[in-house]
C-alpha cells in the first residue's frame, strides 16, 4: 500500500476547494435523499447559519470553559433545555457527549461505579439487554468488564419482559430499553423494565438516542406512546442524540440523570500529578467548543414552535411511506411505526 506523504510545498486554498468539491461528486447526496447512517438537516439554511454562530468558537476547546464564562453560559442553557424537553426530573443533570455511543459508554460506567458502592458484593457484574439493543452497549462492556446477555425479542419487536427477568441473576446490575430500537423503530415497554429494575435493584437506562427529541413533540402532538422517559419511577438515565431529531450539527449527544447524587459515580476525579486536579464527565478530555456552540444557536433559533413543526413533518413522512408501501400490494410496515423509522418485510414471503 502507498502511504500517502505530507507535499514538500503546501497547496493553495482554492486547489483545496476544487478538490474537495470535486471528490463530493462520489458520496451519496443523502441531503436530498433518505440514507441510514444518515440525518434530517432542518432545512432554511438553519446549520449555515449555526456554523457561522460556532465559528467564534472555532479553535475553542471545552476544557477553556474555566476562563470562558460566554461558553459556559451556552452549555447551561443547551443541558436546560435538554431536560426540560425530556422532562428531567427536578434534582437530575444532563450530561452533554459527542455522540450516542459516548452518552452510552458513560452511563454505562456510572451504573458500574453505582453499583460498586450500592451492591458490593457483585464481583463479576453483568447486563441484560434486549436483542435489539445497540452495540455501543456491548462495547461499552468491553471497556468496562462487564458481561453481556441479549435475549430474544417478542412476537411483536419489542424487548420481551419475561425473557429478560429470566435472565436476571444475582451479578446482574444493569437492564435497559430502547425508545425507540435503532433496527425496528419501536419503543420497548419501558414501565415493565423499569419495574424489573425496581424489583431486582438494578440501573435501568432508557436509549433513546434516536427519538428523545422527536417522542416528546410527537406527544405534544396529540400522539398516544407507550411511556418511555423519567416518567418511569425505574429509569436512572437516558441517552439522546441531539445531532438526530434534536436536528443541531454533528457531535452532540446528552445523557441525562436521574439524581444529582449520581454525579459522584460519574466523574474522573485525579490530582496525583505535578499539574493539579483533572476532572472530567466525560470520555473525552480536550473537544471541540464550535460543536456546542452551533447546538446552541440551532436549538435556540427553533424553540418549540420550530420543534413542534419539524416533529409534524417527520410523522406526516412516515404515514405518506406507509401509505406509499401499502400501496404496492406485497410489502407492509414490520410492524407499524412508532418513531419515524420504518422497517419493511414482503407479505409474499
Amino acid at each position: 500500500m502507498t502511504r500517502y506523504a505530507l507535499p514538500e510545498r503546501g497547496d493553495h486554498w482554492y486547489d483545496l476547494r476544487q478538490e474537495v468539491y470535486a471528490s463530493r461528486g462520489e458520496d451519496v447526496d443523502w441531503l436530498h435523499g433518505a440514507f441510514f447512517t444518515h440525518w434530517p438537516e432542518p432545512g432554511r439554511n438553519i446549520h449555515a447559519q449555526a456554523m457561522a454562530v460556532s465559528n467564534v468558537f472555532f479553535n475553542d476547546q471545552w476544557l477553556g470553559k474555566y476562563s470562558q464564562p460566554s461558553f459556559n453560559r451556552a452549555v447551561e442553557q443547551i443541558e436546560g433545555m435538554v431536560g426540560d424537553i425530556l422532562g428531567a426530573p427536578d434534582n437530575g443533570f444532563v450530561v452533554l457527549t459527542s455522540g450516542g455511543t459516548e452518552s452510552i459508554e458513560i452511563a454505562v460506567k456510572t451504573a458500574r461505579d453505582w453499583a460498586r458502592s450500592e451492591r458490593p458484593e457483585v464481583k463479576h457484574p453483568r447486563m441484560v439487554l434486549p436483542y435489539s439493543a445497540h452495540p455501543a452497549f456491548n462495547k461499552s462492556a468491553a471497556f468496562f468488564d462487564l458481561e453481556v446477555v441479549r435475549v430474544p425479542r417478542g412476537n411483536d419487536w419489542r424487548a420481551d419482559i419475561a425473557a429478560m427477568e429470566a435472565a436476571i441473576d444475582d451479578n446482574t446490575i444493569f437492564v435497559m430499553g430502547s425508545a425507540p430500537s435503532w433496527p425496528h423503530g419501536l419503543i420497548d415497554p419501558i414501565p415493565r423494565i423499569g419495574e424489573l429494575a425496581q424489583r431486582y435493584g438494578l440501573w435501568c437506562h432508557v436509549d433513546a438516542c434516536v427519538g428523545g427529541f422527536l417522542l416528546p413533540f410527537y406527544e405534544a402532538l396529540g400522539h398516544d406512546l407507550t411511556t418511555w422517559d423519567f416518567r418511569v419511577p425505574g429509569v436512572m438515565s437516558m441517552s439522546a442524540d441531539l445531532h438526530k431529531f434534536g436536528f443541531v450539527p454533528h457531535g452532540m449527544s446528552t445523557v441525562t440523570f436521574r439524581d444529582e447524587a449520581l454525579r459522584s459515580h460519574l466523574v474522573f476525579d485525579f490530582d496525583d500529578w505535578p499539574s493539579g486536579r483533572y476532572a472530567t464527565e466525560t470520555m473525552q478530555g480536550t473537544r471541540p467548543a464550535r460543536a456546542a456552540a452551533a447546538c446552541w444557536a440551532t436549538m435556540r433559533h427553533l424553540g418549540r414552535d420550530g420543534y413542534m413543526d419539524l416533529a409534524s413533518g417527520v410523522k406526516a413522512t412516515t404515514d405518506r411511506l406507509v401509505a406509499g408501501i401499502a400501496a404496492i400490494g406485497d410489502l407492509a410496515p414490520l410492524p407499524e411505526p412508532e418513531a419515524g423509522l420504518v422497517v419493511i418485510t414482503s407479505t409474499s414471503v
